[in-house]
């Protein structure tokens, strides 16, 4: 509670200026306008309040995982809603009555096509 008191606090104080060199100070005063104009406008009333690299470190720095995944538990969470579809477009075969998905050849017609084609059209015929 008190980390994260302190962290609203250092979000809502000004700014803190680092313990720099002058010329630092003078390159940032004179460069970073001509950059981000933007941000130089001033409007009275309003301070505008970006995170600093230390807000953002200490995030980052919290997002680490505190034990290894399984592999078992990271496929569950990879895999989670994409399971097989319930097939629901079924019909009967018009040729044998046998269950079949719709717009396609059943397969025990398709199995004595094959075998019928096998008997009249040999492979082992002489060339």
């Amino acid at each position: 509670m008190a980390a994260m008191a302190t962290s609203i606090v250092s979000r809502l104080s000004p700014p803190r200026v680092l313990a720099t060199s002058r010329w630092a100070t003078l390159y940032s005063q004179l460069v970073s306008p001509s950059f981000l104009p933007s941000l130089a406008i001033a409007i009275p009333g309003v301070s505008l309040s970006l995170p600093t690299l230390d807000d953002i470190w200490e995030s980052v720095l919290r997002a680490v995982p505190k034990n290894k995944v399984s592999h078992s538990r990271k496929r569950h969470r990879q895999m989670a809603g994409k399971a097989l579809k319930d097939v629901n477009s079924l019909c009967k075969c018009p040729g044998c009555g046998e269950t079949k998905r719709t717009h396609r050849l059943c397969q025990r017609c398709l199995e004595d096509m094959k075998r019928i084609w096998r008997e009249d059209y040999p492979t082992d015929k002489p060339f």
